[in-house]
């Protein structure tokens, strides 16, 4: 029979083993508080909501925290996106979210249609064409800084960058005109404040 003394350590462990099997993980309760709003809303179908907790999970993993996710993906409940288009806005969350770009830009575009009670196929539409145009911004901002601007706030860089890209400028347009002209010069005074010339441009 084996000592006291020597069965304390043992059982310690088996009880701290028990403790953490027991105690949901942070994780774990996320994924139940979507699950529970995905069936409080009518979505009730397994595959479905197995489709939208990944896509949640794949936003939680990029980055986005879950005080930022649960009210939006409440509020996408609300507006009867279905599944799929529930999806689609997740993951052009997701993807912005992993690009270093500002993807709660995409939470307000959907949240403007909702609140405007717009179709949620526009919803959706407008959800990914701000994504679009987010990563046009990112490809505009990287050539500034090979060409030698500084970037001094790059999440309001891409912002505006992609307004200026949905009033029907091209990327590679924006790029030529500030080399040409500089920022000012060449009609694109609100990039002023978060862009800043490092290598004097070359008089033509």
């Amino acid at each position: 029979m084996r000592p006291a003394a020597s069965l304390a350590p043992a059982i310690l462990a088996s009880l701290l083993v028990l403790a953490a099997a027991t105690v949901p993980s942070e994780g774990f309760a996320q994924v139940k508080n979507l699950e529970a709003l995905c069936r409080l809303h009518g979505m009730n179908q397994e595959e479905n909501v197995g489709r939208i907790r990944e896509a949640f999970t794949a936003a939680l993993s990029a980055g986005i925290t879950e005080e930022e996710l649960l009210p939006f993906v409440e509020d996408i409940l609300k507006h009867k996106l279905n599944c799929s288009q529930m999806v689609r806005v997740l993951n052009a969350s997701t993807k912005l979210r992993a690009a270093g770009l500002p993807y709660f830009v995409v939470f307000s575009k959907v949240r403007e249609g909702v609140t405007k009670e717009a179709p949620p196929a526009l919803v959706v539409e407008a959800a990914e064409a701000k994504l679009k145009t987010l990563i046009e911004s990112r490809d505009v901002l990287e050539s500034l800084k090979s060409s030698g601007y500084r970037v001094l706030d790059y999440q309001n860089a891409a912002v505006i960058i992609s307004s200026y890209i949905e009033k029907g400028y091209k990327a590679g347009e924006v790029v030529t005109r500030i080399g040409n002209k500089g920022i000012e010069g060449a009609g694109f005074a609100a990039l002023s404040g978060v862009l800043e010339q490092t290598v004097k441009r070359k008089e033509r």
